[in-house]
């Protein structure tokens, strides 16, 4: 009579031939998966929702010229407004999501498990891949930016413009990296990841970033705003004027920017290793 069997590739026989080298194995799986991604719809509708800062940036060029509003006026507000808290967590997800659980739902993830290769190469190269696919994505939207910015004249190229523009693309790397790197581990974890995953991302951050105390910390969207200047706003309607309230009753010392570079590297790190201890102890019955 046919048992059914628990697949687990962990234990390898004598006979079979030995794992590849981890860095080889790691970019091969990358390029791999990259290539696979680009195949894929959602990427195109990814890419789609990534020129929302273009089209903002373009109907400022269009039709309000004139009304003091600078490039790096816009550059801050989108990488505070848009970026950070919708552009970033909406490509990790898409992209980190489905990196390993798309994989282990369907079953093809064994595929590699039959193959000579390492688990922990085989997390770290589809997890590779969707840091690299989300960054470029977003990179290529801030690019499209800049050249529209430009086109109003080479005047607007100053130090603090490029510094703000170098910043920026840093965060969207560091944010894209730590996002798929936290989705990817729920999408390991998780049989149904997408609904927790929205909750952390449009739940939990939206709730804790706004208020104005200690607990903040406990968001990611938090530590990427405090490595950019807030956009001056002044405060003229009502919601405006409570928030600066709750700011003044709520007073507290700046987080040094180096600290929230700390702690982004750390949940990527974190969840890293948790994301590649799930996959190696990860069975497909069959």
């Amino acid at each position: 009579m046919n048992q059914t069997k628990a697949i687990n590739p962990s234990s390898v026989s004598a006979g079979q031939p030995a794992a590849q080298p981890s860095v080889g194995a790691i970019l091969w799986i990358a390029w791999f998966s990259v290539r696979e991604m680009a195949r894929r719809k959602r990427l195109i509708s990814l890419a789609l929702i990534n020129l929302l800062p273009v089209l903002v940036v373009g109907a400022i060029r269009i039709w309000f010229p004139g009304e003091g509003i600078t490039a790096q006026m816009q550059l801050a507000s989108l990488t505070y407004d848009t970026f950070i808290p919708f552009l970033i967590p909406i490509a990790a997800m898409a992209v980190g999501i489905p990196a390993i659980g798309e994989q282990v739902e369907d079953g093809t993830i064994v595929f590699m498990w039959t193959r000579p290769i390492k688990r922990r190469a085989i997390y770290l190269g589809r997890l590779f891949a969707a840091q690299i696919v989300s960054t470029v994505l977003m990179s290529g939207s801030l690019v499209l930016c800049f050249m529209i910015m430009v086109s109003e004249g080479t005047s607007i190229i100053t130090f603090d413009f490029l510094k703000l523009y170098l910043v920026t693309f840093m965060i969207i790397g560091l944010g894209a990296f730590t996002y798929s790197a936290l989705f990817a581990a729920m999408g390991t974890f998780f049989k149904k990841p997408v609904l927790p995953a929205i909750l952390l991302a449009f739940g939990w951050e939206n709730l804790v970033t706004n208020i104005p105390a200690r607990v903040q910390e406990l968001s990611l969207r938090f530590h990427l705003q405090n490595l950019i200047d807030r956009p001056p706003a002044a405060p003229n309607d009502l919601p405006g004027i409570l928030g600066a309230l709750l700011s003044t009753a709520f007073n507290r010392e700046p987080v040094p920017k180096i600290q929230s570079v700390v702690v982004l590297l750390a949940v990527m790190l974190i969840a890293t290793v948790v994301g590649i201890w799930l996959l190696r102890h990860k069975e497909i019955e069959k």
